[in-house]
């Protein structure tokens, strides 16, 4: 049996699988559920959003003539019992992404290998047991919990249960408010025994003061009676989704993977760190259908983000171009250029497949710099479709007319947008109709990326005089830029531009990360003076092992632990939690910035190192969204973040490109 110190190691590690339709299964190393959105089969009914949880878990029973073995091991109870204790058995696990998790438990004289498959491209999870050993007189007993909850929910005994009927001795189909699957076994036969198991508790829930116990329904077992025979020790259960609509895109997610590396993780060979990153990176992609035809998109995070256009933009060089992908890169470009609506990219897809939200300053103009990248990649996949370019220039006219949600250029020629209310910056936490960072106005960032973007178009556009008109833009941007953000006496740039009434506009003095941006972004709008006080200042006050602090420790709205409940956590969000994605556009901006110390260079390096010792804590092989902003820099957020793997990627090859020591790469 592990010590205490082990089993909890084991109760704090994580997994991700994921199929390339938004559907995911996530758990603990024991297998064993601590939230809502854990399972063994989180199908998506319209991909990549509706998801249900379709598969629980399975209660598993080894019984022999000498022995019964449980190999769950599942919290329950106001105490959090650990119950039934697989965790006695189990002596190894491991993770290869996208798809796959195993597990090896040792049951007397009886070794079961346990594996988790989630079909690319499919709402379907194959759970595979090769058993060796003395297996005589032995029965492998299997009853899978199946709740088919929408995944945001809990059910209790109270619920009305779902229905489950026999098609044949091996297959199972279940049926609960619109949605069906099948359980389909290669051996053995199935006995309708409908049952509940009572009172999960999910500790992480708990932990974000939400509601977090549970009964789950069951229904019924499968008997799989094992003899000396081979085949009878290999046994395969599939349960897939299958209506409101079966869906097979496997073709399309097979072909995300390149095929040395999806060669190498299937055989067990090793793999260098790029190519692991390469893998993780492929978790993040999902189909969308838009009118009949599918398309490529990017997920924020796992487990409960869909599809965000500010994330997807700012992830997609790390994610795709950087893991030579360009062609994807262009389809999911492609994707957000379809839905752009005065001059809008969506801030989110619909979780239910509703309209997009569009409630968004920034995500239009991180596409143009993710175009631009696309450009300098492979100018062949951007020229494919020039609808992209397109969409660049009805951005940037959008904007200088004024579009919603109060985004406009103003008299002086930089963005301003929102109210008090809104939320339209990447700062955007808001719960029970409180607005936690309002930075409507002027922000940094917003102005920095606009600068950008007359400079991508520039690039882009094959008229010399249209060329011509954006550099001279853009020169105007930066000169307004200098006169409105710069705060001399400080040696940094004011987060925003804030309007005072009758014209005036005065400079927020809170000092936040938000700036580095105006450096990262090439050409930057500042001095090589003003870009190198700003690094300093930043690097001094708001670096940290694991990222870019969101506000000035010193200030007295800080919060640098990012912990309680869903109100607690978001009032942190911005107030002083730590964000890894940052690090890109830090790395960018040290890269970039002429005449600084020596050893903010070489301190890249170990940045970066840092990041990749993480991808064996936590969600194994990837990033978590956002750590505490004081030591010990808890993580926290989503354990899988688009933005945050991206950043390390990305980070890496500016790294090696620039001639920098890069980190390490060896085969793993």
């Amino acid at each position: 049996m592990p010590g205490k110190e082990r089993l909890n190691e084991l109760l704090a590690a994580q997994w991700l699988l994921t199929n390339g339709l938004g559907g995911y299964a996530l758990g603990t190393a024991l297998a064993g559920n601590r939230s809502r959105y854990h399972g063994w089969l989180i199908a998506t009914a319209r991909p990549p959003v509706e998801r249900r949880v379709v598969l629980h878990s399975i209660a598993e029973t080894i019984r022999s003539s000498e022995k019964t073995y449980l190999l769950n091991a599942t919290e329950f109870g106001e105490s959090g019992m650990l119950h039934p204790d697989g965790h006695r058995w189990l002596r190894d696990w491991s993770v290869t992404l996208p798809h796959t998790a195993r597990w090896r438990y040792e049951c007397g004289p009886i070794t079961v290998m346990r594996e988790l498959h989630l079909l690319p491209g499919r709402n379907a999870a194959r759970i595979r047991y090769a058993i060796d050993g003395d297996v005589s007189g032995t029965t492998l007993h299997l009853r899978p919990l199946m709740p088919m909850r929408d995944f945001h929910e809990l059910t209790d005994r109270a619920d009305a249960d779902p229905s489950a009927r026999l098609t044949d001795d091996r297959t199972l189909r279940i049926e609960c408010n619109g949605c069906a699957a099948t359980a389909r076994s290669s051996q053995g036969s199935w006995r309708l025994a409908a049952d509940h198991w009572r009172d999960f508790a999910y500790a992480l829930d708990h932990d974000r003061g939400q509601p977090h116990r549970e009964d789950v329904w069951s229904p019924g077992v499968l008997d799989v009676l094992l003899s000396a025979g081979a085949s009878s020790r290999d046994v395969a259960v599939e349960f897939e989704l299958i209506e409101p609509a079966r869906i097979d895109r496997a073709a399309a997610v097979r072909g995300w993977s390149p095929e040395t590396v999806s060669e190498a993780g299937a055989s067990g060979k090793s793999e260098t760190l790029d190519e692991r990153l390469a893998r993780a990176a492929e978790q993040f992609l999902a189909q969308r259908e838009i009118g009949g035809n599918w398309s490529t998109t990017i997920l924020a995070g796992f487990p409960w983000f869909a599809d965000w256009g500010r994330d997807a933009m700012i992830a997609l060089p790390g994610l795709l171009l950087e893991t030579h992908l360009a062609p994807l890169a262009a389809g999911v470009l492609n994707t957000f250029s379809a839905h752009c609506r005065n001059g809008l990219i969506p801030n989110r897809f619909d979780d239910y497949g509703g309209v997009p939200h569009y409630n968004t300053v920034d995500a239009s103009l991180w596409f143009i710099r993710a175009v631009g990248l696309l450009h300098e990649a492979d100018e062949a996949s951007l020229r494919s479709q020039p609808e992209l370019r397109e969409t660049c220039r009805a951005i940037l006219h959008a904007y200088e007319r004024g579009t919603d949600f109060g985004i406009r250029m103003d008299d002086d020629g930089l963005i301003a947008a929102g109210s008090a209310e809104s939320q339209l910056t990447w700062m955007d936490a808001q719960r029970d109709g409180v607005t936690f960072t309002p930075r409507h106005g002027k922000p940094v960032e917003i102005n920095a990326l606009w600068h950008h973007a007359w400079h991508v178009l520039a690039r882009l556009t094959d008229d010399e005089s249209e060329r011509q008109t954006c550099l001279a833009r853009a020169r105007e941007i930066a000169a307004i830029f200098r006169e409105r953000y710069w705060w001399e006496s400080a040696g940094y740039c004011h987060d925003v531009v804030v309007s005072r009434g009758g014209g005036h506009w005065t400079g927020d003095e809170t000092l936040r990360p938000n700036q580095i941006l105006a450096v990262a972004l090439a050409p930057s709008p500042l001095t090589d003076e003003q870009q190198r006080r700003v690094v300093n200042v930043i690097a001094q006050r708001m670096l940290t092992p694991f990222g870019l602090r969101t506000l000035n420790p010193s200030h007295p709205g800080y919060r640098g632990r990012f912990t309680g409940t869903l109100f607690e956590r978001d009032a942190a969000y911005h107030q002083g939690t730590v964000w890894p994605w940052l690090v890109e556009p830090y790395i960018e901006a040290v890269l970039r910035t002429p005449g600084l110390d020596p050893t903010l260079i070489r301190g890249a390096g170990v940045l970066i190192r840092g990041l990749e010792s993480e991808l064996e804590r936590g969600c194994i092989g990837q990033l978590a969204e956002v750590h505490s902003g004081d030591a010990p820099f808890d993580r926290g957020g989503c354990c899988a973040q688009a933005w945050s793997l991206a950043a390390l990627i990305r980070s890496r090859a500016m790294l090696r490109r620039s001639g920098v020591e890069e980190p390490a790469d060896p085969a793993v």
